[in-house]
């Protein structure tokens, strides 16, 4: 036998052994987004994080509505007005638009940040709960379902997740 052809049957031998070793792992996977929508804890951070938006937004459209009357009002001042106080209108209205803009601007940048961190510490307090149903039931790795093309039901512990989360975190 040459020393190619040793060499190919020992590639063989070790890919069958890797492979059927690999097969004994246990993988599974979940479905995170579910998990959030799903769970308690995870429908009050939605829940509240809606409620803070529409306030937002209300606010928001209020202050648009007014921003849209002055501007009404300007046009409807243009050929009564001296051109110095059209001009001094159109500024302070600018000024009004940038400071609109401005505040606008933070409170998305405000919300923003304060899903993250909803979030996050939602995940930190969900992440110990599965490391441990991961640890009990011997899984090796856990997936989400994001990052799966095909994959057999079996599989899927994002039921058995959301229970476990629902009963420990109140």
């Amino acid at each position: 036998m040459s020393f190619s052809n040793k060499l190919i049957t020992i590639f063989i031998v070790l890919f069958i052994n890797i492979s059927s070793a690999q097969s004994e792992e246990k993988i599974v996977y979940i479905d995170l987004d579910y998990v959030v929508s799903n769970t308690k804890a995870g429908k009050l951070i939605i829940s509240n994080l809606e409620k803070s938006k529409k306030i937002a937004l209300s606010k928001f459209e209020k202050k648009e509505k007014e921003l849209k009357k002055i501007e009404d009002d300007i046009n409807k001042q243009k050929n009564i007005l001296s051109q110095e106080e059209l001009k001094k209108k159109l500024v302070e209205f600018r000024k009004e638009i940038a400071i609109f803009q401005n505040e606008r601007q933070m409170v998305i940048n405000d919300f923003n940040k304060k899903k993250i961190d909803e979030f996050n510490n939602f995940f930190k307090k969900i992440t110990p709960i599965i490391q441990s149903y991961v640890s009990e039931r011997n899984i090796e790795i856990v997936l989400d379902r994001k990052n799966i093309f095909v994959a057999s039901k079996k599989k899927d512990i994002t039921n058995e997740i959301i229970k476990l989360i629902d009963s420990k975190i109140k």
